[in-house]
């Protein structure tokens, strides 16, 4: 966690991953329209107001981090907090609508005070232009809270972090392979996609912790050693 010191005020962006980087995110063909809004943030557009949702561990808090951590974001007064882990008796967004971008991630968790932060930090933003990125697992209408706020999150441009499908498994690996340097054939990639759970962190750690087993175990990627590995990895 880094402090943030802008007028004399100092902020604490909870949560947030430095190493995150944005090329390592896997944007599907079924989430081109959020790679696209994402884009024109980066293409200097003010005032967007996005909503993303996913099923959890779709990448959400990472594409958030990895998203702020680009050299365009770099430049720009930035935020990110997860506001989950907030304690309700402090007032930790006051003053941030002076910032260029806030994100705010798991929005279905926050706490009865904190409602009332995230509520009056969307109105004070409309005057300023800042641009806002909220992340949940759930969609504004399915969330507890009270109907103002609710109106307020439905004003925002709404995105789907997709699930990968079976059409989508293969593509993800390759791309994952590819950014680990992974030298694994696409029969084996193959092999191992028929095996393992349909979501990025999923197909990430299999891959990169099948690349420890067949370092430790000195042996080569093959759909042997893959299937002696799955037999306990999985289990």
């Amino acid at each position: 966690m880094k402090n943030i010191n802008r007028k004399n005020q100092l902020y604490f962006d909870f949560g947030r991953d430095y190493e995150a980087d944005l090329d390592n995110f896997f944007f599907s063909s079924k989430n081109s329209i959020l790679k696209s809004e994402l884009d024109e943030i980066l293409d200097g557009s003010i005032n967007q107001k996005l909503f993303i949702t996913g099923n959890k561990a779709d990448g959400k808090t990472f594409l958030l981090n990895s998203f702020l951590n680009h050299n365009k974001i770099k430049q720009l007064q930035s935020i990110y907090i997860d506001v989950g882990t907030l304690n309700k008796n402090e007032n930790y967004l006051e003053g941030l609508a002076s910032f260029d971008l806030v994100c705010l991630d798991n929005i279905h968790k926050i706490a009865e005070n904190i409602e009332i932060q995230i509520f009056n930090l969307i109105n004070e933003c409309k005057a300023t232009k800042t641009n806002l990125i909220f992340a949940s697992n759930g969609n504004p209408n399915e969330l507890n809270y009270f109907p103002d706020l609710i109106s307020r999150f439905n004003e925002f441009k709404r995105c789907r972090i997709n699930p990968i499908d079976d059409n989508d498994v293969i593509e993800c690996m390759i791309f994952v392979t590819q950014k680990l340097n992974l030298n694994f054939s696409e029969e084996l990639i193959q092999f191992i996609s028929l095996r393992i759970r349909r979501d990025f962190y999923s197909i990430k750690m299999t891959l990169q912790d099948f690349d420890k087993f067949l370092y430790s175990e000195k042996k080569q990627p093959t759909k042997i050693s893959a299937a002696s590995f799955l037999k306990s990895y999985l289990n």
